[in-house]
């Protein structure tokens, strides 16, 4: 038997494309409770670890997903769809995956990773926001979404009412300095889903307008100019104070300014000397900021066995997420 295979089909089904993302940390949310004034601005990072990896051929008959958390992607694809009104097609390989709620914006990353491919493979021209809010993501922060896209330091523009219908605005980007490292601390247990999120956002909850100044002066006469001016200690500082800052608006529903599993990391480093120690959104994972690579190498080692939690060095990622092939 002789098979004869359009050449042109064939070239088309074995296309792929490969992406790999970051992982964002979340520097805070200035205003999230009072609905009188902004809501929602938000800032952080896009880090190289850890990092989500996806593999998508095309295919003109199936949408197939494999790997690790593969159930609820193809569940918010088959959403997608269904929001775009048409058909996705692609084989999708999941290989590596960013741990869930443990503060690290993986679902985010992850859905961005699979719908950016896939939209590319399918020649669907919609821009990149439209599908992330079609996912249903951004609907608190977009600093997730804003650093898949740019990478680097990003704050978003928060919202006027918390029934906007868009992904909050990107207000600033820039470059955040290569040399300066990341120790990210990754406890055992778990934040809060995306479930119990909404209700704490959805509650009547206020706070003391106070703490709200407080953190919008730390993040925009502090944190960044001294981030513009590559001054490591003043942005540190501001850093750490506007992360207790937050905390506190957060308090009543993580326990305290930290969750359970995240205060003792944040004393462990603190008495190591880091200045610039958070929670990312609502943890468990820690980050300590470091002026160099090898002495965040030595920090590393003389914590390792002070504290049952993964530990690893992740680099600031001054560009989105990593699409093989680009785009032409």
């Amino acid at each position: 038997m002789i098979l004869i295979i359009d050449e042109e089909v064939s070239e088309k089904t074995s296309r792929k494309i490969m992406i790999k993302t970051g992982s964002r940390l979340h520097f805070g949310v200035i205003n999230p409770f009072n609905k009188n004034m902004r809501l929602y601005v938000s800032a952080g990072v896009y880090v190289d670890k850890p990092s989500n990896f996806v593999v998508i051929s095309e295919s003109s008959e199936k949408l197939v997903v494999r790997g690790c958390r593969s159930e609820e992607v193809l569940e918010k694809i088959r959403a997608l769809e269904e929001s775009l009104g048409e058909r996705l097609y692609g084989e999708i390989e999941i290989r590596e995956c960013v741990p869930r709620h443990v503060g690290l914006g993986s679902t985010t990353q992850l859905l961005l990773a699979v719908a950016r491919g896939l939209i590319e493979l399918n020649n669907v021209r919609k821009d990149l926001l439209e599908i992330a809010w079609r996912l249903g993501l951004g609907r608190i922060s977009g600093v997730g979404t804003h650093l898949f896209i740019h990478g680097g330091f990003v704050i978003d523009a928060g919202k006027k009412d918390p029934y906007e219908t868009k992904i909050p605005g990107l207000m600033f980007r820039t470059d955040f300095p290569d040399e300066w490292i990341f120790i990210i601390v990754m406890p055992r247990g778990e934040g809060l889903d995306e479930t119990a999120e909404n209700k704490v956002f959805s509650s009547e909850y206020k706070v003391d307008e106070k703490l709200v100044w407080r953190a919008s002066h730390l993040l925009f006469t502090e944190m960044t100019p001294s981030l513009l001016e590559r001054d490591f200690i003043r942005f540190s500082e501001a850093l750490y104070e506007l992360q207790k800052t937050v905390g506190e608006m957060f308090s009543v529903f993580q326990g305290g300014i930290y969750t359970r599993y995240s205060s003792e990391a944040v004393e462990i480093l603190r008495r190591e000397g880091v200045i610039g120690v958070g929670q990312s959104s609502w943890g468990p994972t820690i980050y300590g900021l470091i002026e160099s690579y090898d002495k965040a190498v030595k920090i590393m080692r003389r914590i390792e066995d002070k504290i049952d939690a993964k530990i690893l060095l992740a680099k600031p990622l001054n560009r989105g997420a990593e699409m093989t092939p680009p785009r032409p």
